[in-house]
Formats: structure tokens, sequence, C-alpha cells
């Protein structure tokens, strides 16, 4: 598993051409489908911007940089990681279980397979923080999680649920 926060900001390098494009900005992600739509770069006319690099254009995302197949610039549609950061997470019970602090993307990063969840400064210094797996997520809204009355911030080793 890597976290979007590990990818945002690595250099992105064009295998064809042999330069380099720029850095990421944020992802784009699919919350239906549960994939990475694409990058978006910093700087330039790409800042704010709905254009970025399609995930099918990725070659590869290292530990240290992400290489393209080539420049491809589309739409991509879907919801930036960095608006899913700070949504919170509710049981379907309506009990709160904390904040998204990041999303966990499978090693490929094609694939989104859970979140990061704070329940606070106090529980994170006592606990961690907690993971919370997709099969878990009831609805991935626009700006909240509601996931299974299962899941609990304090329970961490409860299989499936929140793990530290």
């Amino acid at each position: 598993m890597r976290r979007t926060r590990e990818i945002v900001g690595l250099p992105v390098l064009d295998l064809k051409s042999g330069n380099s494009i720029g850095w990421v900005q944020d992802l784009v992600l699919d919350n239906d489908k549960d994939e990475v739509v694409g990058i978006l770069l910093e700087g330039g006319h790409f800042f704010q911007s709905t254009k970025g690099i399609p995930r099918k254009a990725v070659a590869t995302v290292g530990k240290d940089a992400i290489t393209v197949h080539e420049k491809t610039v589309e739409e991509l549609k879907g919801t930036r990681w960095s608006d899913k950061v700070g949504n919170e997470v509710y049981t379907q019970g309506g009990d709160a279980r904390g904040t998204i602090k990041d999303v966990f993307l499978d090693d490929s990063v094609e694939k989104m397979v859970g979140f990061e969840v704070s329940d606070g400064l106090f529980a994170d210094l006592l606990h961690g923080r907690g993971t919370i797996l997709r099969p878990r997520v009831i609805i991935d809204g626009q700006d909240i999680l509601i996931v299974d009355n299962q899941v609990s911030p304090l329970d961490q080793t409860d299989e499936g649920g929140l793990l530290s």
C-alpha cells in the first residue's frame, strides 16, 4: 500500500523526450470505481485546472519519481485527493469515527484500497491513526465517508476495520 501524500510532490518525467514535465500537485480519484483517474501537475496553466495526465499515460510510479510514456494532457473527472483529506467519517448509525487524513492506494497506484483516519491528536498519540479498508465503506460522498457500524476508532484489531 502507498499513501497518496508520498506521491504528491514527486517529479514527473517524460520517457519519450527525457524531460521533466513538472511535479505532482494532486491525484484525481474515481470514488465509484475506486480508481486513480490521473495526476494534476503544479505550476503553469495546470494550476487549479482539471486538465492533467491520465493514469493510462503513466508508465511507473517510483519511490522518487513518476515516469510517463509521453506528455498526454486531458480533462480529468473525479475527486481530488486534497478535497478528500479532512472529510468526516461516520457510521451508518450516525457515530463519528474521525476525519480522513490520507488515501491508501495499491502498489501500482491504480486502485484506492482504504483511508487513513484520525480521531484527533490525543487519540493519535495514544493509539495511532487507523485504517478503514474499502470493503467497510458504505458511501464515499463528496463531504463525508459513511462506514458500516462495526468500524471503531479504538478497536484497532477489528479485521477489515480500523488497523494501525
